[in-house]
């Protein structure tokens, strides 16, 4: 449970996995009472400005980052009683909650040349349009092979003659887009009864 936390945690600083702002706070104020303990046992928080709570890229500005900090400060106070390994559940089960959890997602070009995002979930394949259309997905179920031929991933479908055609910009970025999809795919078809 602890080194899933420290992933998870990691994944929400370093931007991968996307939160609103109140989303931002919550899990802030749950990984310092995980990462501290009880917000009564401290005189001062100042120690929060320099323990690193959100994402880089969310703000440069003092002013913001101090407004933020005491929204922080108010949210440890009310998880105060919990102790680490429950806090840290708590972290975990509120990033499963997050927009993207549990995804990799890789850009790529259609055989149009439009660029899209081709990603994976744990229930198959999936493609996002950045133009805003529908979301495309390839169940496990409907797929039959992975493959890639130089920088090209090939998508197998089951029941359509044609095949799906996916571009990356070179042969390493296609070898490993082909076999993460492919030991995926291996471990639904061995597992189908389990997922289902």
């Amino acid at each position: 449970r602890y080194q899933y936390y420290l992933q998870v945690k990691k994944d929400i600083l370093d931007g991968r996995l996307l939160s609103s702002l109140e989303q931002g706070i919550r899990l802030a104020g749950l990984a310092v009472q995980a990462d501290f303990g009880d917000y009564n046992q401290f005189e001062s928080h100042d120690f929060l400005r320099e323990y690193v709570l959100f994402p880089m890229d969310w703000t440069q500005d003092e002013a913001v980052l101090e407004e933020l900090t005491q929204k922080v400060a108010q949210e440890h106070r009310t998880h105060s009683g919990i102790t680490a390994a429950e806090a840290e559940l708590m972290y975990i089960t509120e990033v499963e909650r997050l927009d993207g959890f549990g995804q990799e997602i890789f850009p790529v070009k259609d055989n149009h040349g439009n660029d899209i995002h081709l990603g994976i979930f744990f229930m198959g394949i999936f493609i996002k349009n950045r133009i805003g259309r529908t979301t495309v997905i390839y169940r496990w179920n409907d797929i039959g092979n992975i493959s890639h031929n130089k920088s090209s991933i090939v998508l197998e479908l089951i029941n359509k003659e044609e095949n799906v055609l996916f571009h990356t910009d070179d042969l390493e970025n296609a070898k490993y887009i082909s076999r993460l999809f492919a030991a995926r795919h291996k471990f639904y078809k061995q597992n189908k009864i389990c997922t289902e």
